[in-house]
């Protein structure tokens, strides 16, 4: 169990997204050396943050950036292909960032003797039920949530692999390579434009303000396996729409809540009920807030 000390060394991937760029930050405020690994976004990257470019799913890039990093004792890997729609169309390029980039970060710690901690998702599960728990069968319905499954298989044959499967929620701090459900909703929010919230797709998301703060947590709490993190309770897309919505008093769109199944053509399948068990992340200490607090933090910021 690595004590996390000023002088440790950390590697956090996809550090020009909205996970890893708080994940960043919020490491650096506990007096770590942090370096942000990211790919093609540098206008993402937080200027006073030290940052290195590398495309993980390139052995090349890997061995380069190994030459860069002296010293490693915890990766935290944040970067993924995420758009579940994207993933479905350009599967050789998903392929290659979740899973080939994955093997690569294992190996790159396997070198270091560094833990790694690896972010999943509540979609390796096939939806139907909710309330999944760490050992629960894993069926996933979508070529991401396939690939995020071959991600956790690598993490998990490395002596310090560490699985955290969640739903990070929030805003990108400055630009973005896509929007994420949040930012989709805002944006159509302030140009008035309808929208369509789904009453059947429930989730126990956190923020990724939250998110960093446990992923801080399990580095000492941890040396290997699979753990859940979430709110404490759970909520649909259409309720978490309509807090969004409240929040911007002068929209003046339609607000439709549907089925998820009504959404046809080129839509890939997503599970309707990504909620996850966190009892055992309670079990460790960690304190769940719930989803309303987490909403209402990220539009605080």
């Amino acid at each position: 169990m690595i004590k996390i000390k000023k002088n440790k060394n950390v590697l956090v991937t996809g550090a020009s997204g909205m996970l890893g760029l708080e994940v960043v930050r919020y490491f650096l405020g506990e007096g770590l050396n942090v370096t942000g690994l990211f790919h093609s976004n540098p206008k993402l990257i937080d200027k006073s943050i030290k940052h290195i470019s590398c495309d993980i799913g390139d052995t090349k890039s890997i061995n380069s950036l190994a030459k860069k990093i002296p010293k490693l004792d915890l990766i935290v890997h944040c970067a993924s292909m995420t758009g579940v729609d994207k993933c479905e169309k350009d599967k050789e390029g998903c392929f290659r960032a979740n899973v080939i980039g994955t093997r690569n970060m294992v190996a790159l710690a396997e070198k270091y003797k560094a833990k790694i901690i690896y972010i999943s998702t509540g979609s390796v599960f096939s939806g139907e039920k909710g309330n999944y728990k760490e050992g629960d069968f894993l069926d996933p319905r979508n070529y991401y949530s396939f690939t995020k499954t071959l991600g956790e298989e690598a993490v998990l044959a490395y002596s310090k692999g560490i699985v955290v499967r969640a739903t990070p929620i929030g805003i990108h701090a400055s630009g973005r390579p896509q929007a994420n459900f949040l930012e989709w909703m805002v944006d159509a929010i302030k140009s008035n434009k309808p929208l369509n919230f789904f009453t059947d797709v429930y989730i126990n998301a956190l923020s990724a303000l939250t998110m960093a703060k446990f992923l801080f947590q399990l580095a000492t709490k941890m040396d290997r396996g699979v753990i859940h993190l979430g709110s404490k309770d759970r909520l649909s897309k259409a309720d978490i729409g309509l807090m969004v919505v409240e929040a911007f008093k002068e929209y003046s769109g339609e607000v439709k809540l549907v089925s998820i199944d009504s959404m046809s053509g080129n839509f890939a399948f997503r599970p309707k009920e990504m909620w996850l068990n966190v009892g055992y992340a309670k079990k460790l200490g960690l304190k769940m807030p719930n989803l309303k607090e987490e909403v209402k933090l990220i539009f605080k910021k």
